[in-house]
């Protein structure tokens, strides 16, 4: 031991020369430049009164650091099998539970908004219908007939961008999209996969035919057409093109002519000979489209058929036809169309599977097998010089997205490989840098474990991974702490250096406290996400919290241990890696430090540490550089503060890959080159009648993100005569309001509304009703309504017929969002509308959105006064797509963002006060932070970023990341003696090098990020190194030229 062998020495008893140390003669025998530096200004004494504790003996010495001094390799050995332990633990608890251990983000809102209490209120009580008729009544597949193929499982696009300025539809062009879509349509196996079109017939003998393949939606189907008649297609371009009032005249017209709507009123308003006209030209139209299959060869008049495109994209009763096909900027005056897209849909179920699941995994094995290595051809940037393809397919989407993090997961790799040999650069020991990295990572399933398993916090964020960069960061700040307190220990002299366990407990007071002040603060700031409404980002500060907490632990334990063995093993040991390290130093470098010092020799330290002392102290202590500084920091705050209020909230859709990565490319084509069309999948917003709220008692998404609620079913809903009438009349509202117009997509000419009621209705008058009867609405004129008595007769067979729809899913199938039959019983009814403007696939700006959601609300209250009445119930009205709710969310993030932040900065101050009790330093320290946030705002700011949802979560944990470096050198200023001056020079002297080596060692790991596809890891990178440079700036900088300039006195009560 250390302390036996100082004994021995000739210079006498240590213990005893301690103990009556004579500070003078001291003095006297020291260089003056070195006498504060390593006696007086950095100890930090324990009581010696010779009284034991519970936590240190009667030395002074902490009894933990005792245990570990004396068995290091034991202490060592134990939490490393810990830490091992824990881990597999974690591994088995985690595979036992057979699933995806991150939660899925499907229920991240507000549980107590009015929005998501209405999605709910239907989702869940859709869900409890479904499985009460599915349980109970065991006739589902019966009555629907299900057969193979017959639904719609998946849908692929083709998106094609042109490369030239002559378009897409050229000579040149049209053949390699052509062959692209070849990919699917001309495999063989591809009738097994597609959707199959049942009971068709042949229109010559009149026979039925078998199945066949779902036509894709396709603009190659125009151009390949089976015939294509030049002289009827000349004559109608020529009528439209030379009386542009015709096109006028026939959309006038076109509601009677191709729907059988409101032919009294139309006709009666135009000519006999007008009517003969429409009516010629309707049939030249229908004779050509009909013959839109993609069966014949490449029409030789590619120019024709675009022009005749052109025209049919002018009447609304025949736009459908072709819009889907057009970019934005298509028209009859710029009849080039820049980008395209085909729609191929595959079928469910398929031959041979039993549910949605097992269908989607075969039909997923078939695509990667045999189609994605040709599409991925295709979609080469070299691969033809007219046309860019791309492609989207929902089911291949998670194993796209795993490609990416793959690739970005070697990204991390490299910014972690880049902190640990840094950590080997400054610690200058490849055991104690693997160590570090070690503790760092362990600190993960060590909270993991915590967090899910101990805790039972289920809710675990996919936000959580970005966990392993922040502790990277702060674990890397603690172990450069630690260090440069055991480096520094050096230099303390024999009140420190009397022996090892004396030694390590000093520094373990020293840099323990000063690591637990920064880790107390890190960890509060994360945990004021609790007051964000949002699970997600409720679980991902708390599991951020139980990070950081463990890795001070692991710092405090592991890596202490780790230093205690470098330092009888491997410090005075020549080469980096020597082989003998089962043998001890000797002398220990304890001993040798003990001796330097009596001889008067300098601690050597190394060049950062020099800077910050014999440089940078110096330079912050000049009154004129602290005004430079001072200038050029409040002009900086001034314009950052500036931009930080024109920070906005976003108004496009989120990006969740980089720019350049296809599937982005593809998405933004989606999103921005094309106008919303029939064949898109619309949201749709429903009305419903016969729900209460839903029950959100015991909820806690936390501890059961599953558990959202239960369903509330109305009991005095009535689905009787007068109801029906009353939803009928509000279809016809939907139908004809003309306030409605732009909020309601056209389908086929007319508004998409979705009323079981009318087909209800039809259905009861004559069960052999078709879908045109129940347009022309005749059956109205009869006693339609159903009675009460003969409900459950009349839905049992009305539930397996078709639905007038086109996909020809059963009435069951295609109204289970409004139509809550359980078998029994009418749980619920209600009215769907598809919105012009919402999408599955695409996210709008706020504004946007809420202006739809307005107008549905002002719908639902009307519906309140007379179809409420008649139902005996309100109204509730939703999407079960959450677009309302994520833009509440979206309200949430832009709101709450710099809030979270405030509360951050407010807790940093509380912590900073209470710990050094010094108002001054708490003030100052506050200003520094929050100077940070506003820094880091307005750079992103000038940067071009708008507030979407991940740079409010990421505004929302800045207070978090902020708080290290101010706090540091705030604790090293308060716990050193001295005026002003030299409390500042002992701060930068004691703290410079950590605080720095921490700074750099972030944004090295941060760097790699900056390289990411996905956008959020991308976002974050930028994050995270301003953060870094802006607290280390406004730390140094900021916070010690305040104090110096200031000089307020320490020994100030509370100031």
């Amino acid at each position: 031991m250390a302390s036996s062998s100082l004994k021995d020495k000739d210079e006498g008893n240590y213990v005893d020369d301690v103990e009556n140390f004579d500070e003078e003669e001291e003095e006297e025998n020291l260089d003056p430049v070195e006498q504060k530096p390593r006696n007086r200004s950095f100890i930090a004494r324990a009581s010696t009164t010779g009284k034991s504790t519970f936590f240190s003996d009667q030395h002074g010495n902490l009894k933990f650091v005792n245990v570990i001094v004396r068995h290091p390799i034991c202490i060592f050995f134990t939490f490393f099998a810990i830490c091992i332990f824990c881990t597999l633990v974690l591994s088995r608890l985690v595979r036992r539970e057979g699933q995806n251990p991150i939660t899925e983000d499907t229920n991240a809102y507000d549980i107590y908004d009015a929005r998501s209490i209405a999605y709910d209120s239907l989702r869940i009580a859709k869900e409890d219908v479904e499985d009460f008729y599915e349980t109970n009544s065991r006739r589902l597949r019966k009555l629907e007939g299900q057969q193979v193929q017959e639904d719609v499982g998946d849908r692929m696009i083709w998106i094609y961008k042109a490369k030239t300025e002559d378009g897409l539809f050229t000579n040149e062009a049209i053949p390699i999209m052509r062959a692209a879509e070849a990919t699917i349509l001309e495999h063989e196996d591809y009738e097994k996969y597609c959707v199959l079109e049942y009971d068709l017939v042949d229109e010559t003998t009149g026979e039925t035919l078998p199945p066949q393949c779902e036509k894709p939606l396709s603009v190659m189907n125009i151009y390949y057409a089976s015939e294509w008649n030049s002289t009827v297609a000349a004559e109608v371009i020529s009528e439209f093109k030379t009386n542009p009032s015709s096109v006028d005249l026939y959309n006038r017209l076109a509601p009677c002519l191709d729907f059988s709507l409101f032919c009294d009123e139309i006709l009666g308003t135009v000519s006999a000979n007008a009517t003969a006209w429409a009516e010629d030209m309707k049939v030249k139209i229908d004779s050509i489209i009909e013959n839109w299959d993609g069966k014949g060869d490449l029409n030789p008049n590619v120019e024709q058929v675009t022009e005749f495109i052109a025209y049919m994209n002018l009447l609304f009763s025949k736009s459908f036809n072709v819009v889907f096909y057009l970019d934005s900027e298509f028209s009859v005056d710029n009849q080039k169309s820049m980008f395209s897209r085909s729609f191929f849909s595959w079928g469910q179920l398929l031959e041979g599977t039993d549910d949605e699941d097992e269908s989607e995994e075969q039909l997923k094995e078939f695509v990667l097998d045999n189609l994605v290595e040709e599409w991925d051809k295709f979609t080469a940037s070299n691969n033809n010089p007219v046309v860019q393809s791309y492609y989207f397919m929902g089911s291949l989407i998670f194993d796209i997205i795993l490609r990416i993090l793959s690739n970005d997961g070697l990204k991390a790799v490299g910014s972690l490989l880049a902190v640990f040999f840094y950590l080997r650069f400054m610690l200058g020991s490849w055991f104690l840098a693997a160590v570090g990295m070690f503790e760092i990572f362990m600190s993960l399933p060590l909270a993991w474990l915590y967090f899910s398993y101990i805790f039972q916090i289920k809710y675990f964020s996919s936000l959580n991974t970005l966990c392993i960069f922040i502790v990277t960061a702060i674990g890397a700040d603690d172990i450069f702490v630690f260090m440069d307190s055991y480096k520094q220990s050096a230099g303390m002299g024999p009140e420190v250096l009397k022996d090892l366990e004396t030694r390590m407990s000093w520094v373990y007071r020293r840099s323990g406290s000063a690591m637990l002040l920064t880790s107390a603060t890190t960890c509060l700031a994360f945990l004021t996400t609790l007051f964000s409404p949002i699970a997600g980002t409720r679980s991902f500060g708390v599991f951020a919290a139980f990070v950081i907490l463990l890795d001070y632990v692991l710092v405090m334990t592991l890596f202490c241990t780790s230093v205690v063995i470098y330092h009888d093993r491997f410090e005075t040991k020549k080469w980096c890696c020597n082989c003998s390290f089962w043998s001890k130093c000797d002398p220990t470098p304890t001993e040798k430090a003990i001796e330097d010092y009596q001889n008067g020799v300098e601690l050597k330290t190394d060049p950062i540490s020099r800077f910050f002392k014999e440089k940078f102290g110096p330079f912050m202590l000049n009154a004129r550089n602290r005004i430079i500084i001072g200038v050029v920091l409040i002009a900086w705050i001034i314009v950052a503060a500036i931009f930080s209020s024109k920070l906005e909230p976003t108004t496009t859709a989120e990006q969740f890959l980089d720019d350049d990565h296809p599937l982005q490319i593809g998405a933004t084509i989606l999103t921005e080159n094309f106008p919303q069309t029939q064949e898109d999948r619309s949201s749709k917003v429903h009305f419903i009648w016969g729900l209460d709220e839903v029950d959100r008692a015991g909820v806690n998404q936390l501890l059961d993100p599953e558990n959202v609620g239960t369903a509330s079913f109305n009991s005095e809903f009535t689905f009787d005569a007068q109801c029906q009438t009353a939803i009928l009349s509000a279809c016809d509202m939907l139908a004809s309001d003309p306030d409605l117009k732009e909020f309601i997509l056209l389908r086929d000419g007319s508004r998409s509304i979705d009323c079981f009621v009318q087909e209800l209705g039809a259905f009861n008058v004559d069960n052999n009703a078709n879908c045109l009867d129940v347009r022309i609405g005749d059956w109205q004129d009869e006693d339609w309504q159903v009675s009460s008595d003969n409900l459950t007769t009349t839905m049992e067979a009305f539930v397996s017929k078709r639905a007038c729809e086109p996909d020809g899913q059963s009435v069951r199938n295609y109204y289970q969002n409004i139509m809550g039959w359980d078998g029994s019983g009418l749980r619920y009814a209600g009215i769907s509308i598809e919105s012009s403007i919402l999408n599955e696939r695409r996210v709008l700006a706020e504004d946007t959105v809420r202006v739809h959601y307005d107008k549905f609300i002002q719908v639902a209250e009307k519906f309140d006064e007379n179809v409420g009445k008649a139902c005996k119930t309100k109204t509730i009205m939703t999407d079960l797509d959450q677009k309302f709710v994520f833009m509440n969310n979206q309200r949430i993030y832009r709101t709450s963002a710099v809030s979270s932040s405030m509360i951050g900065v407010l807790v940093s101050f509380v912590v900073i006060f209470i710990a050094t009790r010094k108002l001054h330093l708490a003030f100052f320290a506050t200003v520094s932070i929050f100077s940070v946030l506003i820094s880091v705002i307005g750079a992103v700011t000038i940067a071009g970023w708008t507030l979407g949802v991940i740079e409010a979560i990421l505004f929302g944990i800045l207070a978090g990341f902020s708080v290290d470096y101010v706090i540091h050198l705030a604790h090293a200023y308060s716990h050193a003696e001295g005026d002003v001056e030299e409390r500042v020079m002992a701060a930068y002297a004691e703290m410079g090098t950590s605080v720095f080596s921490g700074m750099l060692t972030s944004v090295v790991a941060s760097i790699p990020l900056f390289f990411c596809t996905l956008t959020f890891f991308a976002k974050f990178g930028t994050f995270l190194c301003l953060t870094i440079l802006f607290s280390w700036i406004f730390a140094n900088l900021g916070f010690m030229g305040l104090l110096a300039t200031f000089k307020i006195s320490m020994d100030r009560k509370c100031l």
